[in-house]
């Protein structure tokens, strides 16, 4: 794995500069207006890590010689970025934003954004399911960047310990539950699995129903802005509900809606949802305490075949100039998309990158990071994010609506009425304030 091996890490560093360089002698014309472009980010951590040496890399090789320089700022959260973004004007905008699927709605109707399939990029080499994520009915807002999907993360250790295969259907899970939980007394130590899904994971609960299933119209507002709730009227939500009520009632669920990685760590729950973006920091936490393994979401039902959405973040870009587009030729390259995905566990939104002979060895020696990709591109490449108004409100009303549903035994009906009164009040406000 990336990390400690400063001699690998120079030698993909050396790689990033060649490809920044062809990029550059490929038509890349000379301008001196604009020789810094700045970038808000928000990668931290192992993330972090991994986007500075990209701009490092950038900057002290191929930057250099053309006189260009990325200045990569870190902003907070990308719901943090989202809010400075639209605090902005067209003279406090930075040249690149990285946003997460939450800022698509908002952006969408941004009179700064230059959508990216207006730039003289060619997107032939990227995944189609990752355009998808940022494709409106306007073209494509974005340009993918850290792509990532929904796994479920398990002790691997124990499940095989217990001669347990991973769950395949919710209703699996529950049968299994009693079985890799642990109790003292009445206290449970170690939880089967511990969270409460957010909007996140249920894009892929809801979403992987009957094929494909959507959250809300307008084929989850990627086709027009959203104005009607789906999963009321269709039963998808109450499907997952009923099932997921289920899980809950064995006894070995934890509603936990924070320091679930941590809980995961330590042992004292034995499986988690969270996205592949995670992968090399969950390896690193559990630090060979017990084997990590990673499969694709137990579905709610035999018939939930859609399989789940890519996630991530994207470039948003707010002007068209000629070294904004280099910068984003580079972040996007296939070299780059390589050394991304191997230091973090987001996967290569770069076909390319999946030729790559260094890539496949990567691969084979850490085949964990294999997985995602694998069940991004085995996915629906219709099931796409949610784009909704609101979205962080959304985002913990779903988690107080699932949480009412288990630990108070709210009617379903009842919880299902409740969160589409919610969606449907953010729908009618964001109309009314944008659109004419």
């Amino acid at each position: 794995m990336i990390g400690g091996n400063m001699k690998k890490t120079l030698s993909i560093i050396a790689i990033l500069l060649m490809a920044a360089l062809s990029l550059f002698a490929n038509g890349q014309k000379e301008d001196n207006e604009k020789k810094t472009i700045v970038v808000w980010h928000c990668n931290t951590g192992v993330t972090g890590e991994a986007f500075d040496k990209i701009v490092e890399s950038f900057n002290n090789g191929i930057g250099k010689e053309y006189g260009i320089e990325i200045d990569a700022i870190y902003q907070g959260k990308a719901n943090d970025v989202l809010t400075k973004v639209k605090a902005s004007d067209e003279d406090s905008l930075p040249d690149i934003a990285q946003m997460d699927a939450t800022a698509a709605i908002d952006m969408n109707y941004s009179e700064y954004l230059a959508l990216a399939s207006d730039l003289p990029i060619s997107t032939d080499a990227f995944l189609d399911s990752a355009l998808s994520a940022y494709r409106s009915e306007k073209g494509l807002l974005a340009l993918p960047f850290n792509a990532s999907s929904l796994l479920f993360y398990y002790n691997k250790t124990l499940f095989d310990s217990l001669s347990l295969s991973v769950p395949k259907t919710l209703e699996e899970f529950a049968a299994i539950a009693p079985m890799l939980g642990q109790k003292s007394g009445d206290s449970v130590t170690r939880y089967a699995f511990a969270g409460v899904p957010t909007t996140y994971e249920l894009t892929t609960f809801i979403g992987s129903q009957n094929g494909l299933s959507y959250i809300v119209d307008n084929k989850n507002g990627h086709t027009g802005t959203p104005t009607e709730v789906l999963f009321g009227k269709e039963g998808t939500y109450k499907e997952f509900l009923t099932k997921w009520k289920a899980l809950y009632d064995t006894g070995y669920v934890g509603n936990i809606t924070s320091g679930v990685s941590t809980e995961f760590a330590s042992g004292r729950t034995a499986s988690m949802l969270a996205s592949s973006s995670n992968l090399t920091t969950v390896i690193s936490s559990v630090d060979g305490a017990f084997e990590v393994g990673v499969a694709p979401v137990p579905m709610v039902n035999e018939n939930a075949t859609g399989g789940t959405a890519i996630g991530g973040g994207g470039l948003f870009a707010f002007n068209d100039h000629d070294n904004t587009v280099a910068v984003l030729e580079y972040l996007t390259s296939a070299e780059v998309q390589r050394f991304w995905a191997e230091a973090t566990g987001y996967f290569p939104i770069n076909k390319g990158t999946y030729e790559s002979e260094e890539y496949l060895s990567f691969i084979e020696e850490n085949p964990l990071f294999n997985i995602a990709p694998e069940y991004a591109m085995s996915s629906n490449p219709l099931l796409t994010n949610v784009w909704l108004p609101s979205a962080y409100q959304i985002y913990y009303s779903f988690q107080a609506n699932i949480q009412k549903v288990t630990a108070e035994n709210m009617n379903i009906d009842d919880a299902i009425n409740e969160m589409v009164g919610v969606i449907e009040d953010a729908l009618d406000s964001y109309a009314e304030q944008n659109i004419n």
